[in-house]
């Protein structure tokens, strides 16, 4: 039996984190000056153990419901200092982790293809460009078609990134078909404070979890607007922060434009 059917929240979560997850610079060592080890929020809680060489270990999140709780975890695998694999459990399996997601490398040490799995079989690859300074610059999604033997690209991101090292521009490409065209779906635009950015601080955590600007800018987002094709109706997100000694944030308060709503997440830090 496998280990994530139809019905398992992790392989809901899992195939959601598929669509939009990409690849940025690996860098597989904490570069920052604290070690970010937990994450909470009224819904959550993310906990990130470490080995000895400060590359992540694995990474338990624990998620809350009105009705219930339940956890799943992450379990990096490295090999000569590279993510290679990522394999995926949850306390609903009874059997070993499976496989996730594995990286295919450039001659220059860039990844260049992101596989993701399902059920042991490939569903799908995210191809990459970089620009000259080593950043993102497009990511081209590849699904597999209905009759399982090929795989079609019918949407695409486009990144431009700051002189600080942050994205401030993110646009959202999509197409019938591979006959036709890219055209603009959506622009999603950044603005950030001067602090350093405490996901970004562990460069590797983007793969395990929701892979967004929030996780790769340089510094901490302010503003996020989302704005159709169209132009108008734009979406506006705004966050502030309380920040720690050493300048990295310990809490985030983030207001979403649709109902004022408002969600506390807080940082734990060693």
């Amino acid at each position: 039996m496998p280990i994530f059917s139809t019905k398992s929240r992790l392989c809901t979560a899992l195939l959601l984190v598929t669509i939009v997850a990409s690849a940025f610079q690996p860098v597989y060592n904490d570069k920052g000056k604290m070690r970010l080890r937990g994450i909470s929020s009224a819904t959550n809680k993310t906990v990130i153990t470490y080995h000895a060489d400060k590359t992540i270990a694995e990474l338990l999140t624990i998620y809350q419901t009105a009705e219930s709780s339940y956890s799943t975890t992450r379990i990096p695998v490295y090999k000569d200092g590279r993510l290679i694999s990522i394999f995926v459990t949850d306390e609903e399996s009874s059997q070993a982790p499976a496989l996730f997601s594995s990286f295919e490398y450039s001659p220059k040490g860039k990844i260049r293809r992101i596989i993701y799995y399902l059920d042991g079989a490939v569903h799908g690859y995210d191809s990459l460009a970089y620009n000259n300074n080593g950043l993102i610059v497009a990511r081209y999604f590849f699904n597999d078609t209905q009759d399982g033997v090929a795989f079609e690209n019918n949407s695409c991101q486009l990144f431009r990134w700051d002189n600080k090292g942050n994205i401030v521009r993110i646009e959202n490409m999509g197409r019938v078909n591979r006959k036709l065209p890219f055209t603009l779906s959506s622009t999603t635009t950044y603005t950030y404070d001067d602090h350093p950015n405490a996901q970004q601080s562990i460069p590797s955590l983007c793969y395990l979890t929701d892979i967004t600007a929030e996780n790769i800018s340089a510094n901490n987002i302010v503003t996020e607007t989302i704005t159709g094709a169209a132009g108008d109706n734009s979406i506006v997100k705004h966050y502030s922060y309380t920040y720690n000694a050493a300048r990295y944030p310990s809490r985030i308060t983030a207001r979403y434009a649709v109902n004022d709503e408002m969600v506390v997440t807080d940082l734990e830090w060693d």
